[in-house]
This record gives structure tokens, sequence and C-alpha cells, in this order.
């Protein structure tokens, strides 16, 4: 069964007491479980290093193979842009950035076993270079096993690396709700070879950030492509471009 965004907000309800805005509310509430909210991101934060990935390795899976022809961002109503739209969305505003298309891939109410079906048509078969990897908050509002989650992205990784695709892992960790998640991201990321960004939705439950209380509003996405252009600077220094993104970027 295919849920729609607001169908998964009123199931939230459901969950354990005392959590707000859950599923992919629950990953723009990191650390507002048990303390104050934390300080409002200003502007100048907006690069800081909050939501880093360990350093680069060398041993990223297909950093230097040079195949594939595009880069795709694969996930959820996130990624979509839900509230906000496509081109208010965070793939958008990192294309923009770094002067590199990227095709959007992202569904709204997607879970990781979702993704994973439609990995073959939406993601390999497009040819990918690089895929960005974000889901996860579906499969903890309909209280997936966590092992069943980590099964499936290792599935999803695996499958890209082996059609030759360089990944990378947005770190969404839940831990503050679910301590089966605690560690997930990193694990998958270590064992895979992918480059992880951890943390990318850190602090973003700001109401300045929302659009409702589920997805982030157009500064939202803002501050979630800087971060994420800042964790891929280091890959992308490393990785051999592929000639025709490098060729659109230089005709850009």
């Amino acid at each position: 069964m295919v849920y729609s965004d607001s169908l998964i907000f009123l199931m939230s309800k459901t969950l354990k007491a005392g959590l707000v805005s859950l599923g992919l509310g629950g990953l723009l509430l990191l650390t507002a479980c048990n303390g104050p909210q934390p300080p409002a991101i200003e502007q100048s934060d907006r690069n800081s290093a909050s939501a880093t990935s360990d350093p680069l390795a060398e041993d990223v899976n297909n950093l230097r193979r040079g195949s594939g022809t595009q880069i795709i961002a694969l996930g959820d109503s996130i990624t979509a842009g839900a509230g906000v739209g496509p081109e208010a969305a965070y793939p958008n505003l990192l294309s923009q950035t770094l002067d590199l298309p990227i095709v959007n891939r992202g569904r709204g109410g997607d879970t990781t076993e979702a993704a994973l079906n439609r990995l073959q048509q939406d993601v390999i078969e497009a040819d990918p270079w690089l895929v960005i990897v974000g889901l996860g908050g579906n499969d903890y509002l309909r209280q997936v096993p966590p092992a069943q989650t980590e099964a499936n992205l290792r599935q999803i990784v695996t499958r890209l690396q082996q059609a030759g695709a360089i990944v990378v892992l947005l770190g969404m960790d839940i831990s503050p709700f679910n301590s089966g998640y605690e560690g997930l991201y990193q694990r998958v990321a270590n064992d895979t070879q992918a480059h992880l960004i951890a943390g990318v939705l850190e602090g973003l439950n700001d109401p300045r950030y929302l659009y409702d209380q589920i997805h982030p509003n157009q500064a939202g996405h803002e501050i979630l492509a800087e971060r994420v252009a800042a964790g891929l600077q280091p890959l992308l220094e490393a990785a051999t471009l592929p000639e025709s993104l490098s060729n659109q970027r230089h005709s850009q």
C-alpha cells in the first residue's frame, strides 16, 4: 500500500506518547527529545561543520571509475520538495551550487523498500555516475524493523555500486527516538564503502526552517543543500568527473 504524506502524518499520532511530528518530522527533531530546542541556525553558521562527514576515504567505492553520466538524488518527500516544489528543493539548489546537473528522483511516502523496488527503472537505467541517497524517515514512521531498513539500504547502495555509481549516503540518525537506528547509516557506509554525509537535518526543527510540521521550507532546503555541498566537496575533488558532466559544467 502507498501512503500519502497526509496519511503518514495522521499515522504518527499512534506512536509512542510524547513524540511529536514523527516520520520525516522525527528526522527533523533530532535533538528535541530530552531538553531545550537547539539554538536557531544563524546565517553565518549555515556552512558550519555541524553536518560534515568523516574524512574522505581513499577507497570510496567507484571513486575514480569515471563511468555513468548523471548525478541523481534518490529519496522521499524531502528530496522531492514537498511543500516548496522541485525548483526550491535541495537537489536543485545543490545543482546550482555545484554548477552540475542533478536529476531529482525523490518520491513522497517512499520507504527504503519502495525506493529499492523502483531503483532499477528510476535510477540505474538513467546511467548514474553518482547517487545521493536520503531515505529512512518513512521506515521509522511505519515501524519497519531497523534491521530491515538497514538491509534495504545495503541493497540499494550495493546495487548502485554494482552498476558503477559512486554512492553518497545522507545520515538521518533518529536514535533519540529509536535506539535501533543508532549507527545504522555509519555501518552501511563503512561496510559498503559509500561516502557518508552525517547529520544533514540537525537543528532544522526550528519553525523558521519548516514548511509544515514535517517538511523543510525554502530556507531549510537552502541549509540542507549547503550541508550536502560541503560534504560532497572532498569527494568531487578526489573523483574523476565523467566527460559528460565536465562538459556541461564548462558550458554553463
